[in-house]
């Protein structure tokens, strides 16, 4: 008997060891949707004080891109950052039309990763520095120009804010949204009780940290299912036409929760000439942008409420409205991010400048809202 328990616990382990990447990717979803329960429990508990906190630096249509900006610039998750917006605004602590400032500025922040890649590939003296700018430079300017062109059409006319409404409208017509609340509540028995352990302000950090780390670790496990060079080769693969580049960049985010992940992977296939960094390159990155709103989306059924599931709205339909304007544009444009990776390639200064503005100027918006 002995002896059976020993090859029965073996068995055990070696499946373990064999689905470690799949079993830590569905605990990593479970911990994700547990942080969002957590941080919805304290900011219901902390209710007017937390809205008046975040009041003080959301304002206005602004003072909530630019805050968006920073945000995700600094956990480096548009996913994390949105869905923390989506469950902030389910209890009612964010107003809709700010979360959906955030949101819009939000995307831009992604791209500070692939960024410093490049960068860092450029002070240790990198080959093909061009090609790995041209990734760089892809998704910058692609979210730069959608910022450009989102931020007025909110400012000015709401449009974004009208997507969110009308889908809060007709979400609040499907009485199967409330049931989700319900099913996470069973699952998750223990957030109730954490509460008599600890005061909600640090429930609120304990969930943000819970559902950061959830995400890195999803990442991390399923970038492992994909791994080198296996990834690598499936990339390469994909850069032979648009629509392969960009259903790609779709499948591969909504298994690696992460833009900036996708994005960065590509940097050294380029610098390698493993891939060649030209027009495909757009098509990816508008496929892995769409890719996003899985996650954000998994948040807004966990709250439950018709309010989130209109901020999700208004994520899917920035991506989508960016891959329709942009898709049919990508001759020019990879015209224009090459020419723009050629001159930051040779000149080290101008991208140290660009970095630095990149930096300082949603920084410096936002201090000025403080003053």
């Amino acid at each position: 008997m002995r002896f059976l328990s020993h090859i029965r616990s073996y068995t055990w382990i070696r499946v373990a060891a064999r689905y470690k990447n799949a079993i830590g990717s569905i605990l990593a979803i479970y911990f994700f949707v547990s942080g969002i329960v957590v941080i919805k429990t304290s900011a219901v508990i902390m209710g007017e004080s937390l809205a008046e906190k975040i009041v003080l630096l959301i304002s206005d249509t602004t003072s909530g891109v630019f805050i968006g900006w920073i945000g995700t610039a600094i956990i480096q998750s548009s996913g994390a950052f949105d869905s923390i917006v989506v469950t902030f605004t389910s209890s009612g602590v964010i107003p809709l039309t700010l979360a959906v400032a955030t949101i819009i500025g939000a995307e831009i922040g992604t791209t500070v990763t692939p960024f410093l890649v490049s960068v860092l590939g450029q002070i240790r003296g990198g080959k093909r520095l061009d090609a790995t700018f041209n990734v760089t430079m892809s998704h910058v300017l692609y979210n730069l120009f959608t910022l450009l062109l989102f931020y007025p059409a909110e400012l000015f006319f709401g449009v974004f804010s009208s997507i969110a409404m009308s889908g809060k409208d007709v979400f609040i017509r499907a009485p199967w949204l409330s049931a989700f609340p319900d099913i996470i509540d069973i699952a998750t028995p223990w957030v109730d009780g954490l509460y008599e352990f600890i005061p909600a302000w640090l429930g609120l950090i304990l969930g943000g940290f819970m559902l950061v780390g959830a995400l890195m670790t999803l990442e991390k496990f399923m970038t492992e299912i994909f791994s080198m060079p296996r990834s690598w080769n499936l990339l390469r693969a994909t850069f032979a036409k648009p629509l392969r580049a960009f259903f790609a960049g779709f499948i591969f985010t909504v298994l690696v929760p992460s833009t900036s992940v996708m994005v960065s992977l590509l940097v050294p296939l380029a610098g390698s000439g493993a891939i060649l960094a030209d027009y495909y390159i757009l098509p990816y990155i508008l496929g892995a942008n769409i890719g996003t709103v899985f996650d954000v989306f998994i948040a807004a059924l966990a709250t439950g409420t018709p309010t989130s599931m209109g901020v999700w709205l208004v994520h899917l339909a920035i991506n989508l409205i960016g891959a329709i304007i942009f898709f049919p544009l990508m001759k020019p444009f990879s015209r224009l991010v090459r020419r723009t990776a050629e001159i930051m390639a040779e000149n080290p200064k101008i991208t140290a400048v660009i970095g630095i503005l990149f930096i300082l100027i949603p920084i410096s918006v936002v201090l000025l809202y403080l003053i």
